[in-house]
This record gives C-alpha cells, structure tokens and sequence, in this order.
C-alpha cells in the first residue's frame, strides 16, 4: 500500500488535486481530512487532534493499494501517520502543496474564502506548512489540479 498525503494550508488545492490523484491511480481512494465529522462545537486545537486520529484510523483500515489523502499535517501529525504506516507495512509519501501565498488567498472554483480562512492560511504560511521537511515533494508552481496529479502519479509511479 502507499499512502499519499497532500499537505498545504487552507486552499492550496489539497482536495482538488487529491480527487484528480486518486481517479488516475489503479484501486484508489480518496479520503478528505475534513470529513472526519467531529462536531464544529469541539474546540480547534481538539478538532485537529481528533482529526489526525481518524486519519490514521482510515490508514489502519483500508485495504485498497492506494490511499490519497488531503490533510494538513503539523510534524506531530507526520509521526502518528508514518507510525500507522510502518504498521501496515505501507509506504508514506506526502506531496506538499505550497502555491505562493497570493494565489492561496484567491477564492478559486466554488470556494469562495472567509476573512476566517484568510487569517488562517496567513498563520498556516507563517507555520511552516508549505514547507515541511518531512515532505517528499514540494509543489509551488500554480498547475492546475489535474496537471498537479498527473506529475504527482508519474512520481509515484517510480516508488
């Protein structure tokens, strides 16, 4: 199995680009971290905690070869999720996301962004997400989704 994980901040083209990945990719699926469904009442710093925990449950679970999944990882998130890896034997790789902060604050398709989102993608930028050393990959030019997923299945292609 190999578990493909899209890191980036809010609207860096993490579901987009993971749909797009998975429809090219033999037998896989698509998980979106933010259908974890723990309740918007749960404080935040909970929500995301929780939520890395039902990721990595998804990852113990599944039994298809490929699993893409488009989740925003702090280095406490890689840990877990590599360790449930390393349980099932699977292989790991994450494709960081990181188009230039004017383009992540742009609403594009449907979504159109909150002043919420905004200063979150801010903080996300200021955290490091589009950069973290535990990736595999960084991708920072703005392709398009499908372009994206289409370089991202030749690479894993030659895992």
């Amino acid at each position: 199995m190999i578990v493909i994980v899209l890191n980036g901040s809010i609207n860096s083209g993490k579901t987009t680009t993971g749909r797009a990945l998975a429809a090219i990719l033999p037998g896989a699926r698509f998980i979106d971290g933010d259908d974890h469904g723990i309740p918007k009442s749960v404080p935040f710093q909970q929500m995301i905690d929780r939520a890395v925990l039902w990721v990595a449950g998804q990852i113990t679970a599944a039994t298809e070869p490929f699993l893409v999944i488009a989740y925003p990882m702090r280095d406490s998130d890689f840990a877990m999720l590599q360790a449930a890896c390393a349980a099932r034997h699977a292989r790991l790789f994450v494709a960081t996301l990181a188009p230039p902060l004017a383009v992540a604050l742009t609403n594009r398709g449907t979504r159109e962004l909150d002043d919420g989102e905004r200063a979150r993608i801010h903080e996300m930028y200021v955290e490091g997400y589009p950069a973290r050393a535990f990736s595999d990959i960084i991708v920072t030019n703005p392709a398009t989704p499908q372009q994206t997923a289409t370089m991202l299945a030749r690479r894993i292609a030659r895992l």
